[in-house]
């Protein structure tokens, strides 16, 4: 293996309520969600964590959660998949399987409950719970995102 594949999944920051005033699609992020992803972009700052891409959900609140992020981090490459929002492991599995070999490190911005389902899948099985503005660095074992299943990755840390 020559060069290691990194995997980071974040999940939303802190969402506003709906309350039937719009959809979940379109749930913006609360001031502490933004304030919360602004000090999680700056300790990405800080340790110069890279991304060559982001793939995010199409959601509004997972948008302003990549647009925040990308302030303070540059990605060569930003994608918004609107197959993300609130998709299961498998479906998210398979975007990130489809992932050009050329990009080593990746950040993934998606909902609960699939993105604990992934890094749980992808880690050794135990489940962890993934908080609004939370992320997991993950390590993988593979040279090529066809090839990231179960149990291929190691935890690297939890950024929050």
């Amino acid at each position: 293996m020559s060069t290691i594949k990194m995997l980071y999944l974040l999940r939303h920051g802190e969402a506003e309520l709906g309350f039937g005033r719009y959809s979940d699609f379109d749930r913006k992020l609360t001031d502490n969600g933004i304030a919360q992803l602004k000090r999680l972009g700056k300790i990405l700052e800080i340790n110069a964590e890279k991304f060559d891409q982001i793939l995010s959900s199409s959601a509004l609140r997972t948008k302003m959660t990549t647009e925040l992020i990308a302030e303070k981090i540059s990605a060569e490459r930003i994608f918004f998949e609107e197959v993300l929002y609130e998709a299961q492991t498998e479906i998210i599995l398979r975007q990130l399987n489809s992932v050009s070999n050329d990009v080593n490190h990746l950040l993934l911005v998606g909902h609960n409950p699939g993105i604990s389902a992934l890094a749980s899948y992808v880690t050794n099985g135990q489940f962890i719970s993934m908080q609004p503005g939370m992320m997991a660095k993950i390590a993988l074992e593979v040279d090529s995102w066809c090839m990231l299943g179960r149990e291929t990755g190691s935890l690297m840390e939890i950024l929050q």
